[in-house]
């Protein structure tokens, strides 16, 4: 159990009490496989200090120790340095992007070729559920794949049980449609579930294309307030593994704090209602119109 292996650590270790300095915290994100740029050092610091008070851990010399054979300590530190703040229909211009004009592109799919979508660090769930309800109102067949870095985060997105305030952005036509009432939540309707798998992924350290994994030629890659926590050496890493992973013609969407990417991978990019949408271009692309890329007409 994990804490009979804390309270053995605390027992036998006698080296004296060793700071969380920066360059601890560093040792510690690589240990747990968590890029963390420069900026976002004190709240990991913050987060190792908290995990090891909880636990009663004296020492930074046990608490490494632990995490190297503790996947639930290593859980529960990484729950506690990363930011989860999420809701169903967040940022709703790139979801009038998405509805409007990225995902009409592939309609016409037949079942058994599904438009492939990657949310990534998808936390509780629900921006690919969200996803997922555009897909399904728009009458586009869609393979959604979710990943977060943290187990604690994809089991909840896996139940697909959520309160009032996940559900604040969406309309009551919406909710009915789509959710079923249970205890003082609510459960998303299992013909949504079905088409969302969940899957572990650490960015800057997990390779990238992974067609093993079902990680390879997405149309679609949703990647929001993710990139601005990893460092900048990781930032020009993933960005080239993205690219990869699309499919050609492929859409990558990120936040307006996310750092760009044009600069580490030969995107398109175009300047949209919902920010910058970088695009794998194609050969055909030349010999096309640009699609518009403004939202709906008003």
């Amino acid at each position: 159990m994990a804490s009979e292996a804390i309270a053995v650590a605390n027992r036998s270790d006698r080296a004296p009490d060793l700071p969380v300095s920066t360059t601890l915290a560093a040792d510690v994100a690589r240990q747990i496989r968590l890029s963390v740029a420069v900026s976002r050092t004190p709240s990991v610091i913050s987060a190792i200090r908290r995990t090891m008070s909880r636990h009663g851990i004296g020492s930074a010399r046990s608490f490494r120790a632990l995490l190297a054979v503790d996947d639930a300590l290593a859980d529960e530190l990484i729950d506690e340095a990363t930011v989860r703040e999420t809701h169903f229909f967040r940022s709703p211009a790139q979801l009038e992007l998405l509805r409007h004009t990225i995902l009409p592109q592939f309609s016409g799919r037949a079942p058994d070729a599904p438009a492939r979508i990657w949310s990534v660090g998808c936390a509780s769930g629900e921006e690919p559920y969200s996803i997922a309800i555009l897909c399904k109102e728009l009458g586009l067949p869609a393979r959604i794949v979710a990943s977060d870095i943290s187990r604690k985060a994809l089991a909840e997105a896996a139940e697909a049980h959520y309160g009032e305030w996940s559900l604040r952005n969406i309309s009551e036509c919406l909710k009915r449609r789509y959710f079923l009432g249970e205890g003082s939540g609510f459960r998303l309707r299992p013909e949504l579930t079905r088409g969302v798998s969940f899957t572990k992924v650490s960015l800057g350290f997990d390779r990238l294309p992974a067609p093993e994994r079902s990680l390879a030629d997405f149309d679609l890659i949703v990647c929001r307030n993710v990139l601005v926590y990893l460092k900048t050496i990781d930032v020009s890493r993933v960005a080239g593994e993205l690219f990869a992973c699309l499919a050609e013609g492929g859409w990558l969407l990120t936040a307006a704090t996310d750092p760009p990417l044009s600069k580490h991978a030969p995107f398109e990019t175009a300047i949209t209602c919902g920010g910058i949408a970088y695009r794998k271009t194609t050969h055909l692309s030349a010999d096309r119109d640009p699609p518009r890329l403004n939202g709906p007409n008003r």
